[in-house]
């Protein structure tokens, strides 16, 4: 299992690898790109080059010029100029607290905000969607059923709906980690990752990347891999799907264990496993005197519909909603 932790040396690479391309003033390849990292620090040859430019083309932040190399992409600026700033240590987990600290969600009274995730999806293409991502809910491996489906005039400025499609959005599993923490329950959202599956059954983390001091969401990597076998999960065949955990103080175990029931009933779950006192779960590393608690990814029905061809967009963790707008997706 790989696990891309420790100031996220990857992160970082793909980072230096922005600023090689800046600093160029025109487009540039694999193997110039290799000998400036290498004069940089880091030992990278061009394949190894290569892999990183592809993650950074289909992250947006990149794009081929022909024979000539990359450039830049106007995403790929702001990513750098952003990254600027400390080089972003932490940006992400900066971003996770920020959005548990606005989760207003009420298990009780099954009302509030929820922390959620924005997929977005050409109008021809959305009942296909649809009965791929309801297959997904009904198997358990999303964060809740429920949806907010808005046509591109309905969220056109705040969700960036592009004409001619639809926004679709999903409950993000750190909605868990706010509802924990309005319950005096400390929380850190520790690592995301992919889980293998067979038979539907949760075997264990095969690739983790902590969120502790990353420069780019996890799940995003993750998506732009194209490593996800969750269609095939589904179906009760060998899988992969997305998954994270996060950490909580044995003393609260009692305590979450039961707003998590409370949660489930009102229709936000996606529960995989809580682990022993300081013991791994799911091969996924937990700090002494705390628990892991492992949840499926909101963002799991969008990308099985990519999976089998839906030309469906998603940004994880990307804002706030009323849950009481939510519906089952029709």
């Amino acid at each position: 299992m790989k696990i891309l932790a420790k100031i996220h040396s990857n992160q970082r690479r793909l980072i230096e690898i922005l600023r090689i391309i800046d600093d160029a003033d025109k487009p540039i390849g694999a193997r110039a790109i290799s000998d400036a990292l290498c004069i940089r620090g880091y030992d990278l040859g061009e394949r190894a080059v290569r892999y990183n430019l592809k993650v950074l083309d289909e992250l947006g932040f990149t794009e081929k010029q022909g024979y000539n190399g990359r450039a830049l992409t106007y995403l790929g600026i702001k990513e750098l100029n952003d990254a600027l700033v400390n080089d972003r240590i932490g940006f992400v987990n900066t971003r996770i607290e920020e959005y548990i600290y606005r989760t207003t969600f009420d298990p009780r009274t099954a009302k509030g905000n929820v922390v959620a995730n924005v997929s977005t999806v050409r109008k021809a293409d959305y009942e296909k969607a649809r009965d791929i991502m309801t297959d997904a809910f009904e198997a358990g491996c999303t964060v809740s059923k429920r949806v907010l489906v808005l046509d591109e005039e309905e969220g056109k400025e705040r969700y960036e709906i592009p004409e001619g499609s639809l926004g679709i959005i999903t409950v993000c599993s750190i909605t868990l980690d706010g509802t924990l923490l309005n319950k005096g329950i400390p929380v850190n959202t520790s690592y995301a990752g992919v889980v293998d599956t067979k038979e539907k059954v949760p075997l264990g983390f095969t690739d983790l990347i902590a969120y502790s001091g990353s420069s780019i969401d996890p799940m995003k990597i993750f998506c732009s891999r194209k490593v996800t076998r969750i269609s095939k999960a589904l179906r009760g065949l060998p899988g992969r799907i997305l998954a994270n955990v996060r950490e909580i103080p044995v003393s609260a175990e009692s305590a979450a264990r039961e707003l998590i029931e409370q949660c489930s009933r009102a229709g936000i779950d996606g529960l995989i496993k809580i682990s022993e006192p300081g013991g791994a779960i799911l091969e996924c590393p937990v700090s002494q005197g705390k628990i892991g608690i492992a949840l499926c990814a909101g963002v799991n029905a969008a990308v099985a519909a990519s999976e089998l061809g839906v030309d469906i967009r998603t940004s994880p963790i990307s804002t706030i909603v009323d849950y009481s707008r939510m519906g089952e997706m029709r």
